[in-house]
Parts: structure tokens; C-alpha cells; sequence
């Protein structure tokens, strides 16, 4: 069973087996060949102050599009370890199957701004779905959904950065994967995933832990609730240096897909 064909029963309520997530884990190569690489971009936004790239990597296999992952960074400007991060994937990765969707980006003036929010006054990641008659950051989060809808992804991460560790103030969020529900196949992914991510890490504080906090109008929350898809955001502490964090939000991604078999990496 391939690690995907386990997010494809969304309907079901994700009936799927973390055993058979471990087995593709210890079994699969870290590195196959490559096949052609289709390169899609869509522009949300477009026409506005906020157009910004969504990347669009897939198989060129006619046959090999599915499953779909987006991957979401950008959603507050000053999070800029999974902006980079985003950048570096959508430039270093070799689609096996599948199809993976990219947004450095998300708020591209908040980015450009570094800055949380532009404008300060509305928070992306509390107005989805959007709403297309909406303020312009409802229309932004309305072109994301439906650019994930019109796709049909399978998961969907975000990531995010935070000002503390959660360990410290459960009030800041650094170094946690946060998921909406305690959903068992939700639950059982995200704790496998944070103990890969704690295996090379030494300092308590620092590791990750898995936080079950509905967060409604955030990005996973109405993929979760709206998709029915598996989705989870990722936060690293900005008090931990700028490269490791960005190899951290490289490393989650990266071990989803290659322990998938969707991807291989350039060297």
C-alpha cells in the first residue's frame, strides 16, 4: 500500500492505518529518479495589489496526478522560515507522482512588508472560506480555497512560525504541529510526524508536540471541516536561528513525500 492511497478514502472518515505509514517509512528509498517535471503556475489574485504564484509541480504521467498536496506558507508576512522554505521546495523538488500546489506566498504585501498581517487590522487565518464580495483579504482566502477545491486536494499544510515555545507560553504555539480535530488517523499522523521531526533535537523546549486546537477561519480548520481533508500547520519558534528553521519546515515537508514516494530531490 503506498502511503497516499491512505488519504484517498476522504469520505470515510480517513480510514486509514498508521502501521502501514511506518512500514512505507522503513521500506521506501530516500531517492528515486526522477520523470519529467510539469511546472503550472496559476496567479491568485490576479490583477490586484495581492496577485501572487501558485506552483503547480506535477508528473508529467498522464496517469500519475493524484494525490494532490498544498502546501501554504506566507499567510502572515513575518513567518518567513516557511516562506523560504516554500521558495527552496518549489525549486529543488522532482515530482514522482502526484501533484504538489506551492504558495510561498499567501499575503504577498504582508511578505514584502514583513509584517503579520497587511492590512493589520485582518488576519488571514481567520477568514476562511473568504467570501468573493468580501475586504480584499476575504477575496484573497476565497482564491486559495477554491484554487485548493478546484484541485481537489488530498492534505493540505500550513506553516507558521510563532514568537515563543509553546512549552514556555501555551499561549504562542512555536514548535508545535497543530491539528483541528482529535480525529485518530489525524492524531496518530501528526504525533508519528513530530517524532521524526524530535529524533535529532536535544533540548526539551525545542521539540514539537502535537496541539489539537480547532481554530476556526484558519486555513487547515476549513480544510479539515469544509474538504474533509487531512490538514495540519506546523509552527517553529523564531527564537531558534533562521537556517535551522527553515531546514525544520523543509524536513516536515520533505518527509511526508519522500516517505510517499511523490518526490525525489535535485542535487
Amino acid at each position: 500500500m503506498k502511503i497516499f492511497e491512505l488519504f484517498s478514502d476522504k469520505k470515510n472518515g480517513f480510514k486509514i492505518t498508521l502501521v502501514a505509514f511506518l512500514l512505507i517509512f522503513v521500506f521506501s528509498p530516500r531517492l528515486t529518479l526522477a520523470q519529467t517535471l510539469s511546472l503550472l503556475v496559476e496567479y491568485i489574485g490576479a490583477g490586484t495589489d495581492y496577485e501572487t504564484p501558485a506552483y503547480i509541480l506535477q508528473s508529467q504521467d498522464k496517469e500519475d496526478k493524484e494525490p494532490v498536496i498544498m502546501i501554504v506558507a506566507g499567510i502572515h508576512g513575518d513567518e518567513i522560515a516557511g516562506i523560504k522554505a516554500a521558495e527552496y521546495l518549489k525549486d529543488n523538488l522532482e515530482i514522482e507522482k502526484g501533484t504538489l500546489i506551492i504558495i510561498p506566498q499567501a499575503n504577498i504585501l504582508a511578505c514584502k512588508k514583513r509584517v503579520r498581517n497587511y492590512p493589520p487590522e485582518v488576519n488571514l487565518n481567520r477568514v476562511y472560506p473568504g467570501n468573493l464580495q468580501g475586504n480584499e483579504i476575504e477575496k484573497l482566502a476565497y482564491e486559495i480555497f477554491n484554487l485548493a477545491k478546484k484541485y481537489d486536494i488530498d492534505m493540505l499544510i500550513d506553516l507558521h512560525e510563532s514568537i515563543e515555545f509553546y512549552r514556555k507560553n501555551p499561549q504562542n504555539y512555536g514548535q508545535t504541529i497543530v491539528i483541528d480535530s482529535n480525529d485518530d488517523y489525524l492524531f496518530q499522523l501528526s504525533s508519528f510526524l513530530a517524532e521524526e521531526m524530535n529524533a535529532d533535537i536535544v533540548e526539551e523546549e525545542h521539540k514539537y508536540q502535537v496541539l489539537v486546537d480547532p481554530i476556526p477561519g484558519s486555513t487547515a480548520y476549513s480544510a479539515y471541516y469544509q474538504l474533509g481533508i487531512p490538514a495540519l500547520t506546523f509552527e517553529t519558534c523564531k527564537k531558534l536561528p533562521l537556517s535551522f528553521r527553515i531546514e525544520e519546515h523543509r524536513k516536515l515537508i520533505e518527509t511526508i513525500l519522500l516517505n510517499g514516494k511523490l518526490i525525489s530531490l535535485k542535487k
